[in-house]
């Protein structure tokens, strides 16, 4: 084979690798479940935590108006969302939803109102 059909075979190859690579790291956030705590209190959330029966989803601190999303295993024993997080001087805990194994694209919400109601969604 010549050259320049080697840099064409080379440079197609290359270009193949690259958008599985990209489709596979999409893939993988569309399938995987999460979790997204939702902000929509006067007051800063500190030490959020929201326990599955086989991992811990550790937020941090979520500010005013703010979301923060965590992506966590297939593979989870059937369950409920367990939260727990402070506001001020408040720590406000409970269960929500219910979590069974191998849920493809699971998306789960969990809410804080301005009243510091907390509100769970599918």
């Amino acid at each position: 084979m010549p050259v320049r059909q080697l840099m064409n075979l080379f440079v197609k190859i290359t270009i193949l690798l690259l958008l599985v690579c990209i489709g596979s790291y999409y893939l993988y956030f569309y399938i995987t479940p999460n979790v997204t705590v939702v902000n929509k209190s006067e007051n800063v959330i500190s030490n959020v935590n929201v326990s599955l029966l086989n991992s811990n989803l550790n937020f941090g601190t979520i500010e005013l108006e703010q979301e923060n999303t965590i992506y966590y295993s297939l593979s989870q024993s059937d369950g409920s969302y367990n939260y727990s997080f402070s506001i001020g001087r408040k720590i406000i805990s409970g269960s929500c939803g219910y979590i069974t194994n191998n849920e493809f694209n699971k998306r789960f919400v969990i809410t804080v109102s301005e009243s510091n109601q907390v509100a769970c969604n599918q």
